[in-house]
């Protein structure tokens, strides 16, 4: 199946890093559009719809193309993300970042202004965590997580709310990056709420390139 997305880079990309060999489970390939399915951790099953009119497989949630009309009855829409992506090269030469090991901070700030992140210090998929202060406080964090597909991705990138406009943001993940390349990472992708246009912008002048904009969507209970 690989093969027959070598020239459909982004939905190549998108199925690497969300279809874990050990928990696919089928795909359906057509000349424009894919659709995959895998087991989730939780015992339930994700699965992905690309394009204009590909294939629904049976999924207790699914993420679809963004603008695919979804019947509302059977799938309760959740949010809209994009993902991004970006080769780490260009970094190599950069100023790395300072790695945290203050977990009680970095759970404090987290807790204070970004209480929706998806990984917390302790999560076993961290690689590290990287950190700005401001006379000795910390101001930002955020950290590069290794996806069970192999894959590695930013997450929980936070700013002290007092702090925010500053472009700390921008800073802590191009010194993220440039330690990545030290460390042979090579490739880091993203995902980013799709209104939090401030923090796409801010990736995108980093130089991020969108490989997708999608729905994630439940399947609801029918009564």
């Amino acid at each position: 199946m690989l093969a027959l997305l070598q020239n459909r880079a982004e939905q190549l990309e998108t199925f690497e890093t969300y279809a874990p060999a050990h928990r696919f489970i089928e795909a359906v390939v057509t000349e424009t559009d894919l659709s995959f399915s895998v087991h989730d951790e939780d015992g339930t099953i994700f699965a992905m719809a690309l394009g204009n009119q590909p294939v629904l497989l049976g999924a207790d949630r699914i993420a679809t193309s963004r603008g695919l009309v979804m019947d509302r009855d059977l799938y309760k829409h959740r949010a809209d993300w994009d993902f991004y992506s970006i080769d780490t090269d260009a970094f190599g030469g950069a100023e790395q970042a300072t790695e945290s090991k203050d977990d009680l901070g970095i759970k404090r700030l987290l807790e204070e202004h970004a209480p929706n992140s998806s990984v917390w210090p302790g999560d076993e998929e961290v690689i590290f965590w990287g950190e700005l202060r401001e006379c000795s406080e910390l101001v930002a964090t955020g950290t590069l997580v290794k996806w069970r597909t192999g894959e590695v991705m930013f997450a929980s990138i936070a700013t002290r709310s007092d702090f925010r406009g500053k472009g700390l943001a921008q800073k802590l993940v191009r010194q993220m990056l440039a330690t990545a390349a030290q460390k042979g990472i090579g490739h880091v992708g993203l995902g980013v709420f799709a209104r939090n246009i401030a923090a796409k912008k801010a990736y995108e002048k980093v130089g991020f390139k969108l490989i997708g904009e999608f729905s994630s969507y439940q399947l609801t209970t029918i009564n």
